[in-house]
């Protein structure tokens, strides 16, 4: 399984977008705004290929501070799911990330996917909020060392 970061506006962040598309907003009926890809030249995307094979998981991070990321828009082919692509995945995003100087991440995620990221050492803080039709918590894991 090949660890790529992902650059803005190329043939390899189009097939990302198209991941996320079938696996995070098909599903709902819903469709990626430009509203919504607005501001995304400035994230940092990432994602892992089974060797020369198309995208299987993505993920995206838009940094807030100096030190400061939130995670967002992890996507796993349906056909992959189940294999632990989005632990390892998460794990080298973690890595990459603490190399260029972030150590606190927090991210939205789906109430269906809080167990994941509990695993993955983040905790929910807040309360429950909706987010494209679906209920969502932040969580945050701060001060990351890997």
């Amino acid at each position: 399984m090949e660890f790529l970061e992902i650059e803005w506006c190329t043939p390899l962040y189009q097939e990302a977008l198209d991941l996320r598309h079938r696996v995070l907003r098909e599903p709902l009926g819903l469709r990626l705004t430009a509203e919504e890809l607005d501001g995304e030249y400035a994230d940092l995307h990432f994602g892992l290929r089974n060797g020369s094979e198309n995208l299987v998981a993505v993920l995206s991070a838009k940094p807030l501070t100096s030190s400061a990321v939130k995670l967002r828009q992890m996507a796993v082919d349906p056909e992959k799911q189940g294999e632990g692509l989005g632990a390892k995945l998460l794990g080298e995003v973690e890595s990459a990330l603490v190399k260029k100087g972030y150590s606190q991440f927090q991210l939205n995620a789906r109430e269906t996917a809080i167990g994941f990221y509990e695993k993955a050492g983040y905790t929910a803080v807040g309360e429950t909020f909706t987010e494209i039709s679906l209920p969502h918590r932040k969580m945050v894991k701060p001060h990351v060392d890997v």
